[in-house]
């Protein structure tokens, strides 16, 4: 099929804050990891900050129908963006299935083909204007923004900079090389890998540096005192590990900075920090006042004064004890989008795109006055 009037092609941009990108290359980083580069079919300026990503319209669904993702940006020329995107497969012996957006992007699309994203966008950025060491921590998949980091870094060089990257083995360490090279031109980096099981061939070949995990001691060893900023990425278990970690070693949590995919609680909330949230919780149901708009979540029956400390009304919802669908937690993919039933909100940061009706994107809004939500 000449690449013209290839299928995806067809996808229609569904916001105007939606672009085409042409698939220029594809890259094997390992066996469960594929690179995309892509190029903007308009002649827009990439405005790219390291940590950013782009957020995927394409007809992944059991029927055709569209599905968003969003994928971190692995890497970037003045022209073109690269995204780094694990296949994620279900589990053996159960019946879940392949994940459909990343087989689609794995299986489905080729050089030439064209995909429709939004951004770059995102609040998990490398902070340009500071000249603090830095430690990159990331685990498996995890790795693909501070790759990007890694680079802006060395390009800069003002920056001492130590990377950390765990993963299982060789075989699913994707940009190994790549990573190693620009380590070996730049001054100011320097990479420890870690494997959980490493292969004979890793042993054979020393492709790796510690056998195991993350701990407390090998942290300490690579990181002499010092007043470093922390850019942490990767699967849940491992980013509550590490942050753990991290405070043990004296680390301020204003040092920390993550991008996580999941409940923003949920690195902060083992162990005695769970009993501090159920009883800060009880505290304020027992003591909602007029200070504050009242939350009150219609299916659960909770009713609770607002607490503007935290960002936005799923944070307010998962520290409660709500588990509200959710993916992007920054106004990108729709998935938090919950009905006002009563009260007034406002978006405390603008949407990709405003859901029409009482629906809002909980992920971004606060309330204004009393409100009553579908949760």
């Amino acid at each position: 099929m000449n690449a013209l009037t290839s299928a995806h092609q067809l996808v229609p941009i569904s916001s105007p804050a939606m672009r085409a990108f042409r698939v220029t290359r594809i890259v094997n980083e390992s066996s469960i990891i594929k690179s995309f580069w892509l190029k903007p079919q308009s002649e827009e300026t990439l405005n790219f900050v390291p940590g950013e990503y782009l957020v995927f319209e394409v007809p992944a669904g059991p029927n055709g129908e569209t599905l968003k993702r969003e994928y971190s940006i692995s890497g970037s020329t003045d022209e073109q963006l690269r995204v780094s995107i694990k296949l994620e497969e279900s589990p053996n012996g159960t019946t879940y299935p392949d994940g459909l957006v990343s087989t689609y992007f794995h299986k489905s699309l080729k050089e030439n083909d064209v995909v429709c994203a939004f951004g770059p966008t995102g609040k998990f950025l490398l902070d340009r204007n500071s000249d603090r060491p830095v430690v990159l921590l990331s685990g498996g998949v995890g790795q693909t923004p501070l790759i990007a980091m890694a680079h802006d870094l060395a390009q800069r060089g003002t920056c001492q900079t130590q990377i950390i990257h765990a993963c299982e083995n060789g075989e699913v360490h994707a940009l190994r090389d790549e990573l190693v090279a620009l380590c070996e031109a730049a001054d100011n980096l320097d990479v420890h890998f870690v494997y959980r099981t490493p292969t004979q061939n890793d042993k054979t070949n020393k492709r790796f540096d510690s056998e195991g995990v993350v701990t407390k001691a090998l942290l300490q060893t690579l990181l002499p005192v010092d007043d470093y900023t922390f850019y942490l990425c990767g699967p849940g278990p491992f980013m509550q590990a590490m942050f753990e970690l991290l405070l043990e070693l004296g680390i301020a949590e204003e040092r920390i900075n993550y991008e996580f995919f999941g409940p923003a609680t949920v690195l902060k909330r083992s162990g005695t920090n769970a009993t501090q949230s159920e009883t800060k919780r009880d505290s304020v149901m027992a003591t909602s006042n007029d200070t504050q708009p009242i939350v009150k979540f219609g299916k659960s029956g909770i009713e609770v004064a607002w607490d503007p400390s935290l960002e936005n009304l799923l944070d307010f919802a998962e520290e409660h004890g709500l588990m509200p669908d959710f993916s992007c937690r920054a106004g990108t993919c729709d998935s938090c989008k919950t009905k006002l039933l009563s009260g007034e909100t406002e978006y405390i940061s603008e949407p990709m795109e405003r859901p029409a009706g009482d629906d809002i994107l909980i992920c971004c809004s606060a309330p204004t006055k009393n409100i009553t939500l579908d949760l």
